[in-house]
């Protein structure tokens, strides 16, 4: 059954699903983050938007491309899109040019126009280099990602490493002189790429309008193109695939509920966020647990569980982070207990978000309160062990982070661990301040 106008949207994380789809949800197309495409979708009455996550990005890359080739056949399929994204990490993680050639093959697409640019948290990208805060992301926190570090900034290489070497003549890029000089070169650039038989194209941007002006381009082309990005090149298109539709602003109110905020991202970004929460005179009523490694090594869900509650209370925050985990591990004693447990540093990172994720499981069980999850492996596991079934975007906080409700009214926030400014948590937590009403 087609669904008139409908976006399908693939990302390899839940994170990147929430943030993509909430740029359509903000100009007005009611928006669905889900789990798996089957024929129960069509029963989602009134959803012009499906972001699916296909957890991808820390599979390898024969797995990440079956996923997504399945699941970009499936949404084709049920709900016949007259729009396709596909969503990808801005600083470059995951097993990018396998999933957007399955998605090609899926979709039956001629090629695609790669973007990753973000400009509003920082990500350019200039000479087909990618840029964090006019750092190369291979000298940030990108680089020491437990499950896909970052080796180069140079986009075109990181492509071609994935890929055999008598495919990387499909690979090519477009540069900023180009892209300044506005849509119709643009256009005229990738249709010439696509007439050469390339598949992945690469495209400068470091401002918004550059963005607008690489949108533009792609609907004018004359081939099929397929738009690969982060949620900066999604914000920029939903202006174009949602031209005539005005977005209801509604005063929202929710009820007054305790924040559990779930973190299991060691990233430096979400550290400071962290700490400059603790440090914040305008909230009270906040408790934070630091886990160490016997926490992660010999669990006790159910204390752990009850411990939350018991802080919970009304409308307090409890903040369970492992942000202190990596100078723990620098400690002679705590590096020797993953060797003589014989748990390597990425088994650890996955026995981490399975404890947070278990956790909130059994918190779920014994109390109700406004789930807050930082990170693409832990807000994944997380939404899964409390059975959210899918999530249904009700708001945008911040231009990157969404408030979503799920298939069992539970008020959720999914935040990427290298997202967000360092007062991100805050604004969250005002952002409630704001809204409840007794």
């Amino acid at each position: 059954m087609a669904i008139t106008g409908a976006i399908g949207i693939i990302a390899d994380d839940l994170t990147g699903a929430n943030d993509t789809a909430l740029q359509f949800f903000m100009k007005g197309s009611n928006s669905e983050i889900i789990f798996e495409a089957n024929e129960e979708l069509q029963n989602h009455l009134n959803v012009g938007t499906w972001a699916l996550t296909t957890e991808s990005r820390n599979k390898d890359p024969m797995t990440s491309a079956k996923k997504v080739y399945e699941n970009a056949k499936k949404i084709k399929e049920i709900l016949s899109p007259e729009s396709y994204y596909k969503k990808i990490d801005s600083t470059l993680r995951g097993n990018i040019a396998f999933e957007v050639l399955a998605m090609l093959e899926a979709i039956e697409y001629d090629a695609a126009i790669i973007a990753p640019a973000f400009i509003q948290e920082g990500r350019m990208t200039i000479g087909g280099y990618q840029l964090l805060k006019g750092v190369p992301i291979e000298r940030t926190d990108a680089a020491r990602d437990t499950y896909a570090p970052i080796y180069d900034s140079y986009i075109p290489d990181i492509l071609k490493k994935q890929l055999n070497e008598n495919m990387h003549d499909i690979i090519s890029t477009i540069e900023l002189k180009t892209v300044a000089k506005g849509a119709l070169l643009i256009t005229n650039k990738i249709n010439e790429l696509v007439q050469n038989g390339k598949k992945l194209i690469i495209v400068d941007a470091v401002s918004s309008i550059d963005l607008e002006q690489i949108v533009l381009a792609i609907e004018k082309s004359q081939f099929k193109i397929l738009p690969v990005g982060s949620a900066g090149l999604a914000s920029a298109l939903s202006n174009v695939w949602l031209p005539d539709i005005e977005r209801e602003v509604i005063n929202k109110q929710f009820p007054i509920l305790p924040k559990l905020i779930l973190s299991g991202s060691k990233n430096s970004i979400t550290t400071s966020q962290i700490n400059k929460l603790k440090m914040d005179d305008e909230i009270d009523n906040t408790y934070f647990i630091d886990l160490n490694i016997d926490d992660i090594l010999k669990p006790d869900v159910e204390n752990m569980a009850k411990r939350i509650v018991q802080n919970l209370g009304k409308n307090n925050i409890v903040v369970v982070h492992v942000s202190k985990l990596d100078e723990l591990l620098k400690e002679d004693v705590n590096s020797e207990k993953l060797i003589d447990e014989g748990i390597t540093r990425e088994c650890f990172a996955n026995k981490i978000t399975d404890y947070i994720a278990s956790v909130a499981r059994e918190t779920n069980k014994l109390a109700s309160y406004v789930l807050i999850t930082i990170g693409g492996e832990t807000s994944y596991k997380c939404t899964k062990e409390i059975n959210c079934g899918y999530l249904q975007v009700v708001d945008g906080i911040l231009p990157a982070i969404s408030l979503c409700m799920d298939s069992n009214a539970k008020f959720i926030v999914t935040k990427s661990g290298n997202m967000g400014n360092v007062n991100a948590l805050i604004d969250i937590i005002k952002y409630f301040k704001n809204h409840e009403k007794e």
